[in-house]
């Protein structure tokens, strides 16, 4: 069963008697196409069908009992959504941008081992990232990462530039990279004084050294040195 719960700028579900305002998804014979901030499935609920994001991107996250969330991981165009174990979904996932889903049935072995093994290795990345990162090196992780994710096609100036869409906002960033607002936002003007990245509007970033962003990732490189 699919739950779609749109939700308010503080991310509390909406109340019923002001849904009717809010954006509908739109289900095709193929596919399904919801708006920004509506929610796929919600953890805890029993599991629902398994979708490939055709367009968009979705944010899958867990929330802690005081409120706070984590989220879990960034996903983009041609992966796969609601895998896990269990018939109650141990997370949510909910749409950073206006999304196109695929319903997939029962995944090609193929594809869900493919997929499983993505998300480990993505499980084990976001690890490392929160527990011996810095904040320039998450951040920079963050880009390389949607940049893979979001390019947008032939809107790359410089060669080896790559421009890309930044479906989250600087709060989503913080909870995926367990950082305060502030923090990502003074590391985005870093990166953009030492010439790795440029933007004019927050959502359409171009990273200009990929080489160096990723040096910076990885612990090898500085700011400094950029």
């Amino acid at each position: 069963m699919l739950h779609v719960l749109p939700k308010a700028a503080d991310g509390c579900p909406l109340p019923p008697q002001l849904l009717s305002s809010r954006p509908i998804p739109r289900q095709t014979a193929t596919t399904l196409q919801m708006p920004p901030r509506s929610t796929v499935y919600l953890e805890g609920f029993a599991r629902g069908p398994q979708y490939r994001v055709i367009e968009g991107c979705v944010a899958v996250s867990q929330t802690l009992p005081d409120g706070r969330r984590q989220i879990i991981d960034m996903v983009g165009p041609g992966r796969l959504l609601g895998l896990g174990l269990g018939e109650h979904n141990r997370c949510s996932a909910e749409t950073l941008s206006y999304v196109t889903l695929e319903p997939v049935g029962k995944a090609e072995p193929a594809d869900l081992q493919d997929a499983l093994h993505e998300m480990v290795l993505r499980g084990q990345a976001l690890a490392t990232l929160l527990g011996r990162k810095s904040a320039a090196e998450r951040v920079a992780y963050a880009i390389l990462d949607l940049a893979g994710q979001f390019a947008r096609p032939g809107k790359s100036g410089k060669r080896g530039s790559i421009c890309f869409t930044l479906h989250p906002t600087r709060g989503d960033l913080a909870d995926w990279l367990g950082l305060t607002v502030e923090t990502v936002s003074r590391c985005f003007t870093r990166l953009k004084r030492a010439g790795l990245i440029d933007f004019r509007h927050p959502e359409i970033v171009t990273l200009l050294k990929p080489e160096a962003m990723a040096a910076i990732a990885a612990g090898t490189g500085t700011l400094a040195s950029a």
